[in-house]
């Protein structure tokens, strides 16, 4: 009598549930997909091992040929039918195509995805095999497995018959262990790719299998009773988990655990009683037998479908029906058994039709390994001379800082020690009867002073004195001259006069109720034609002072002499501290102009590849690189430097497409940096121009399209000749400003 095959189909939703999920997750739908992987291993584990229980004559042979019918064909069919689809695409790179698909096809891709340092939680689309470590796993698991299920087996008809239960468990604990401990201490890629520590799932389904197969068949009433509420809760707790727990969580392998011992549980619930025969069992046996294809197939749909341009949502819907449609063509292709030999051999066709023109894409395929290994030395060659270089360029930095700060202290001690100064220099002082009067009061005020003044003095009365003093060596840098009282005002006598002092400095004190009562204008008028004079204003400092004079209005009573001669003094100091205030003016000037010329460069790894080409060119310069920058941390980073003061005057922004940096952001970028200039190298075919006087963009896009060699092997970053020409450019449009 024929043996009837028991369906369990509650194991078929849990197969469809986690399917989507894995999908969902694929599609940043949901954040914590990854653990329905749990549940698909802890099931295949479970499943390799009952249908090897339940054979009476277990064969390692057959086992593979299952293997090879059920997992290898449909692997393979996927592979070479997404070379095929792969190669009618021209705008699609896809660099690590030979190697990633031979680890693929040879069962190694977790290690092969491990030792590219390739990132499954990032979800970048950069690989239409980036799931296929999953499928690695599985077929090294099921490499091992009939061979210890043979031996197990014959330690338990030899030694003891719960000996392969104990050795199980054993292996099981130990293979939790080990993941727990890996993912405490070690990048959490080490761990999602190790073969042992991620076979604890697969183990603790072999374990259920057996414990199940050694336990007493029947099942306590009430529990098969309610074993549906249970089972369903279990469901909703799994689906709950995976759309709650984000992949980036602290804790994400207590969570793997945690989906693994549910996935247990809902099998028990799963098999506590077979299912009847009816439209729905039916229609989730169909459904669940495809979900192998689908996820094979969904990956390699993301991958394609992401070049579309087309809306967001239309793309999910695109990838969720091309996926569904073209996995069950290929379940129904694949599996086609019939006795027919024509339909046999229209099978064979169209798998070879597929697997030939896949292989022969493979074998011809340049291997770029070498190349980006290169690439990847270069950079990491480069990211270690750029921490070397902005090192020494924070250190010239706060040496220029300190530097500066030197010269600001210099700059107040100089203005603290004017007075300390004028007191030092030699002053000549000529003047009248005024003077004269006032005289004790000069020698208290410049006590380096000579002075002479004489009743009724003027102009052509103080030439003599001026050359004699001019003859012998005595007449100073700096005199102060008080000859506006007595004669008329002449330019022919005040040319005469600035003949005898030259470019000396002198300090021309105007007269009160002079002789000639236009003099004090005049003189004014004459000495705007002349630098070194400068007017001490005693008339205006007067006024409104009858305190100070005699009746005479003229000569100078004690408060008046003071007043005199602070007034001669405040035009000194004042015109020295003017003249020191034009000389520090002039320095700060020069250091704005210098650190104005200082440029600071940000980028991702656009940047990194170019550092050996712009670093001679800008010598004196710091490189902000970040491999993963995008616009939040790029405007943290400038938002930080301009806060502190310390970012430089001129801005370059080197970013390729892996940034996402669009107009609006570099709006708000501009905004944040209006007082600097701002460089925008252009490496997308985004349209980008801004109303702004200080922003300059240049786009390189258009001679990339125009000179394909300017584009390295994966078409991303910039050849040799790329980046000299890019160098090149930068260096004209920076001068140029």
């Amino acid at each position: 009598m024929k043996e009837v095959k028991i369906y369990y189909y509650r194991l078929g939703i849990i197969r469809i549930v986690s399917c989507l999920l894995v999908l969902l997750y694929h599609l940043n739908i949901i954040p914590g997909g990854y653990l329905a992987v749990c549940t698909f291993f802890t099931l295949s584990g479970y499943l390799s091992c009952v249908s090897s229980l339940k054979s009476k004559n277990f064969s390692i042979k057959n086992y593979y040929k299952n293997i090879l019918l059920k997992i290898y064909l449909p692997l393979i069919t996927v592979v070479f039918l997404t070379l095929i689809v792969f190669k009618q695409f021209n705008n699609i790179t896809w660099l690590n195509l030979k190697p990633e698909t031979l680890s693929v096809l040879f069962g190694y891709n977790n290690f092969w995805q491990l030792g590219a340092k390739l990132d499954y939680f990032a979800r970048h689309i950069n690989s239409p095999f980036m799931h296929l470590w999953y499928i690695a796993i599985l077929l090294q698991f099921d490499l091992l497995f009939p061979l210890i299920f043979k031996l197990f087996k014959k330690l338990d008809d030899k030694i003891n018959k719960n000996l392969s239960l104990i050795l199980v468990s054993f292996l099981t604990l130990l293979s939790t262990l080990l993941f727990v401990y890996l993912s405490i201490t070690k990048d959490i890629m080490v761990v999602y790719y190790n073969t042992f520590a991620r076979s604890f799932s697969l183990l603790f389904g072999v374990l259920f299998a057996l414990i199940q197969s050694k336990r007493n068949k029947k099942i306590n009433k009430f529990i098969k009773k309610i074993n549906r509420v249970i089972y369903g809760i279990f469901l909703l707790i799994l689906i709950t988990l995976c759309i709650i727990v984000p992949d980036t969580s602290k804790y994400f392998y207590l969570y793997m655990i945690i989906a693994t011992i549910i996935s247990v549980e809902l099998i028990k619930y799963s098999t506590i009683t077979y299912s009847k025969n009816n439209i729905i069992n039916n229609t989730v046996k169909k459904f669940s037998l495809a979900t192998y294809e689908i996820y094979l197939v969904q990956y390699p749909v993301i991958f394609f479908v992401e070049y579309l341009v087309v809306k967001d949502n239309l793309k999910l819907l695109i990838i969720f029906v091309s996926t569904i449609i073209i996995s069950y063509i290929l379940h129904f292709i694949l599996n086609i058994f019939t006795k027919k030999i024509i339909i046999r051999i229209i099978k064979i066709i169209l798998l070879c039709c597929i697997i030939l023109p896949g292989i022969y894409i493979l074998i011809t395929e340049k291997d770029n390994t070498k190349e980006m290994k290169e690439l990847e030395n270069l950079l990491n060659s480069n990211l270690k001379l750029i921490e070397e270089r902005n090192n020494n360029f924070e250190n010239n930095l706060n040496k220029e800082q300190e530097e500066w700060n030197k010269v600001l202290d210099n700059m107040k001690s100089e203005e603290d020690n004017i007075a300390d100064q004028i007191k030092q220099i030699q002053v000549v002082g000529i003047g009248d009867s005024v003077l004269l009067g006032a005289i004790d009061e000069f020698y208290k005020t410049f006590p380096n002073g000579y002075f002479d003044g004489k009743v009724s003095r003027s102009i052509i009365g103080a030439e003599d004195l001026l050359v004699s003093l001019k003859n012998s060596g005595k007449l100073s840098n700096t005199l102060i001259l008080a000859l506006a009282n007595n004669g008329d005002y002449s330019d022919r006598v005040n040319k005469g006069l600035m003949n005898i002092v030259g470019n000396r400095e002198i300090y021309w004190v105007s007269a009160v109720k002079a002789d000639d009562p236009k003099f004090n204008t005049r003189f004014k008028q004459f000495a705007a034609s002349y630098p070194n004079i400068h007017i001490v204003e005693w008339e205006e400092a007067s006024k409104n002072h009858p305190e100070y004079f005699y009746a005479d209005g003229i000569h100078l009573k004690d408060p008046g002499k003071v007043a005199y001669v602070k007034t001669i003094y405040d035009t000194i100091y004042n015109n020295y501290l003017n003249e020191l205030k034009n000389k520090q003016n002039e320095t700060i000037k020069q250091h704005e102009e210098e650190l104005k010329q200082k440029i600071t460069f940000y980028g991702n790894d656009a940047l990194t590849y170019s550092f050996n080409y712009l670093k001679d060119k800008f010598e004196n310069s710091n490189f902000n690189i970040k491999k993963d920058y995008k616009f939040d941390s790029l405007y943290k980073d400038l938002s930080e430097k301009i806060n502190n003061e310390t970012l430089e005057y001129k801005i370059v922004l080197l970013f390729d497409n892996e940034s996402s940096l669009n107009k609006n952001e570099y709006n708000k970028i501009i905004e944040l940096c209006k007082n600097h200039k701002i460089y925008i190298i252009n490496l997308t075919n985004e349209e980008l121009n801004f109303e702004n006087d200080l922003v300059k963009v240049i786009d390189f896009y258009e001679e990339i399209k125009n000179n394909k060699e300017y584009l390295a092997v994966d078409k991303v970053h910039l050849s040799s000749k790329g980046n000299e020409k890019l160098t090149e450019i930068i260096v004209s449009n920076i001068e140029a400003i």
